[in-house]
């Protein structure tokens, strides 16, 4: 097999808005750059037989954006659209990639598309022999399950300073599962031309009171590996939606650096018990389908009316989460669309018994942990935020209990389930080719 590695820096060279956090203000300095990480995988020569994937440190990346990007990167190299996956890293110290609110973010944007394109580009044509492998252990210390029921019945976020007693449990479960993709060269030098990480968690450990630009902890994990191994190193989230730093700990750039540090100390270990093989064939494949729009009762517009009427429509800033006058302008929005469907889209590699699968949005982790344990491969990687945005997916279980989450979604409460059946129909289709 074949595999080749680019990267660019996506760093704004000015303020800019930044997202994942209802801020203030735009952005006033860089801590540390961004990137754009492009890897490129093929079975052979013909660029119709080789898969993309390009990972940025940013929060988010719509389905457009996307469009964009994977019809410029096929145009240029040949890979069939349906095998470029474009993921974001959910950082919540990026720059927005949003419809710009001003003529700084729209040249932003614009920029960004043209560079993701082009990573792709120069990563096709590095193309190498090369030999691939995979493994998966444990990190237990960085993501918490956010979603604490409290003594009084109500769900309480972790970021939330309710008092400690009055917590009565988690409402789930972490995935600690840390998966990693080993690629080194076919020369006889077995050079370290790459590492893919996944790992389900909330990169946001510099909150909404910060205005540095900067990858959060997945990119000083990434650093961390490039000095110690050489090569590529890139971070690819997972199932994240019900995962998250501490919430009351460690908010500052000491804290990117410990929790970074634990994420790299964990694909380190991985790393050293992988041995690539050079005859792996890779297999892919991809589904398109649609899941029903959620429903505002007349109820939650009434609300969602009384409090814009109060607000004007303005949102304040808020260091975590959101307040009633986010929520009220969203139920708005969504009362307009809600008999539209959302359509979905999702690509699956295979790399002999182990499997990458996208998903355009933030899986609750159960739903991630569901599709995983009953998939046919050995090792199943959920590769969330990928190809488009469609927001926080709860489990139906989770709907009723409230909370962050459930409040925000744009998907029917029977998302869920649809994700899941035609997630493992996808993955049983590839693990069936030859």
């Amino acid at each position: 097999m074949r595999a080749g590695l680019a990267r660019i820096e996506i760093t704004p060279s000015g303020p800019i808005g930044m997202e994942g956090m209802l801020r203030a203000h735009d952005s006033t300095g860089v801590h540390d750059p961004i990137f754009a990480k492009a890897l490129v995988l093929s079975n052979g020569p013909q660029a119709s037989d080789a898969f993309a994937i390009v990972a940025l440190d940013v929060c988010g990346v719509s389905t457009e954006f996307c469009r964009t990007v994977r019809t410029q990167a096929e145009k240029s190299t040949g890979i069939p659209f349906d095998r470029i996956v474009v993921v974001a890293k959910h950082n919540h110290s990026g720059p927005t990639t949003k419809e710009g609110k001003n003529e700084n973010e729209k040249n932003y944007i614009r920029s960004l598309t043209q560079k993701v394109a082009a990573v792709i580009a120069e990563a096709a044509g590095r193309l190498e022999p090369a030999a691939i492998g995979c493994g998966s252990g444990r990190e237990e210390t960085i993501s918490h399950y956010r979603r604490l029921l409290a003594d009084d019945g109500h769900v309480v976020m972790n970021w939330e300073p309710w008092p400690a007693e009055r917590i009565v449990r988690p409402l789930g479960v972490i995935d600690p599962e840390v998966g990693v993709l080993k690629i080194v060269s076919a020369d006889g030098k077995n050079r370290l031309l790459g590492v893919l990480f996944n790992h389900a968690g909330h990169p946001n450990v510099m909150s909404g009171d910060n205005y540095l630009i900067s990858p959060d902890y997945p990119g000083r994990a990434e650093v961390l590996l490039e000095k110690k191994f050489g090569g590529l190193a890139i971070f690819v989230n997972g199932a994240q939606g019900t995962m998250d730093i501490d919430g009351l700990r460690d908010r500052d750039w000491a804290g990117v650096e410990r929790v970074g540090g634990a994420l790299a100390e964990a694909v380190t270990g991985i790393l050293a018990a992988i041995a690539p093989q050079a005859t792996i064939r890779l297999r892919s494949g991809s589904c398109r389908y649609a899941v029903p729009a959620r429903k505002i009762s007349d109820a939650e517009k009434a609300w969602a009316e009384a409090i814009v009427k109060q607000t004007g429509g303005a949102v304040k800033p808020v260091a975590d989460g959101v307040g009633d006058d986010y929520k009220a302008n969203l139920f708005l929005k969504l009362w307009k669309v809600q008999d539209r469907a959302i359509d979905l889209e999702q690509t699956c590699l295979a790399v002999d018994d182990s499997a990458l699968i996208s998903f355009p949005g933030e899986l609750f982790t159960e739903i991630g942990q569901r599709i995983k344990l009953a998939s046919p491969f050995r090792h199943t990687y959920i590769l969330g935020l990928a190809n488009g945005g469609i927001g926080y997916v709860p489990t139906r279980e989770a709907i009723p209990q409230g909370g962050y989450e459930p409040l925000t979604r744009r998907a029917d409460d029977s998302a869920a389930e649809i994700i899941v059946d035609h997630s493992l129909e996808l993955l049983r289709r590839v693990h069936g080719l030859a």
